[in-house]
């Protein structure tokens, strides 16, 4: 398992940075989604289930609970912002000078993607909401929540963005987008075994939790966990309340 630590003191400059830093992201995207319905109103409506979700991961920065631990070493914390960055960041690359990169499928293949992606992304807003008081980028415990969609997953987050980028890959489908694709599965998953290593070092009720609930999906040979009656208490109570999953 990974080496963690308790943290006993909160210091909210990282919820500052974090809000400011996807509230500007959220302002560029809602710069980009007039310009394009400008040009083609129907596209446009495609961007909106983006903008929410980047203005809701804003809020939830003021909104999650303070941090009880986290994991050691840089890169956890490196995979999880790679995990982050790296498909928006390649498409946003290939756009200004690798355009061939991502040229657009065959009209089925596209239709298909883009439903895959509108429905990932309004998926994605649903289950970062329910997250809000655990949210985080990096691999940290705040609070533990199995409620609403995270009953039925333990990272439906995750799964969301399975959704998206399935989607984008296949509406842009070429050798590239496939590799970055796979790479950003790769990592994710390393991302995964950390923030799990971290709530169940936070957490004593959590390997039961993992035990009866999916990755991604329902078990099908394990009921969803009921919905908690009472909140979720950590393995050792520091001096403020509070844990995260991101």
């Amino acid at each position: 398992m990974l080496s963690t630590h308790v943290c006993t003191q909160r210091d909210r400059r990282s919820d500052w940075i974090g809000f400011l830093s996807f509230s500007v992201w959220t302002l560029v995207n809602a710069a980009t989604a007039i310009g394009v319905f400008r040009r083609n109103p129907a596209v446009a409506v495609f961007l909106l289930p983006t903008f929410a979700h980047e203005a809701v991961v804003a809020v939830c920065f003021l909104l999650r609970k303070p941090l009880l631990r986290q994991v050691e070493g840089w890169v956890p914390r490196v995979s999880a912002y790679v995990a982050t960055v790296i498909t928006p960041a390649f498409y946003l690359a290939c756009s200004h000078w690798f355009p061939a990169w991502i040229k657009s499928s065959p009209l089925p293949l596209s239709v298909t993607g883009m439903a895959f992606w509108v429905v990932g992304a309004y998926l994605g807003t649903w289950c970062v909401f329910r997250l809000r008081s655990a949210f985080s980028i990096e691999p940290q415990a705040r609070t533990l929540v199995t409620n609403g969609p995270y009953r039925l997953a333990r990272h439906p987050v995750y799964a969301s963005y399975l959704l998206q980028y399935t989607g984008v890959t296949l509406a842009h489908l070429t050798p590239a987008t496939v590799t970055v694709f796979f790479v950003w599965l790769a990592v994710v998953t390393a991302r995964i075994s950390y923030e799990e290593s971290v709530l169940t070092a936070a957490f004593p009720q959590y390997a039961e939790y993992r035990r009866h609930v999916g990755r991604f999906a329902p078990r099908r040979s394990r009921k969803a966990l009921p919905e908690p009656s009472v909140p979720a208490v950590p393995l050792s109570t520091p001096s403020r309340a509070g844990s995260a999953q991101s």
